[in-house]
């Protein structure tokens, strides 16, 4: 408190408290929701834990009875997993699994799904065991490009 004269009579006079005790929120929120708008849009959304990248080609066809409930699909990822359907497996169960899809009345054709940077000989040994079930309709999938 300071005390001055003015003119004949003492006043008091109380300087205001300039300090701002606080949370500035909106910038914590516009920081939140653009987080949160970067991640939604931005990033892809893999399939059940993984995603590939399909080769490119400009002559790739629509194959719309690779997408029945029935059909089946052979993923190969780049690290080399095998995927039949939605589910991890060796090499080696394949055929058994091919076997037992025909038996259950799916179709005598197989679809590969194939990642763009995984390595032929993955690719080849996948090939090998479907080819030991008798399947010869064996259709790659590739991702379209235009001109």
């Amino acid at each position: 408190m300071k005390s001055e004269y003015h003119g004949w009579t003492k006043t008091t006079v109380r300087w205001p408290n300039r300090i701002h005790s606080g949370i500035n929120a909106y910038p914590l929120v516009g920081l939140t929701l653009a987080l949160l708008i970067t991640f939604m849009i931005g990033t892809p959304t893999p399939h059940h834990g993984w995603s590939l990248d399909l080769p490119r080609t400009r002559f790739a066809s629509a194959t719309p009875r690779a997408a029945k409930e029935d059909a089946q699909v052979v993923s190969v990822a780049r690290d080399g997993r095998i995927f039949y359907r939605n589910t991890v497996i060796a090499v080696d169960e394949l055929p058994d699994r091919i076997r037992e899809s025909i038996k259950n009345g799916a179709d005598r054709k197989v679809y590969v799904r194939a990642d763009a940077r995984a390595r032929y000989a993955h690719i080849g040994r996948v090939l090998d065991e479907i080819r030991k079930t008798g399947v010869q309709n064996i259709c790659f999938f590739a991702e379209k490009v235009s001109p």
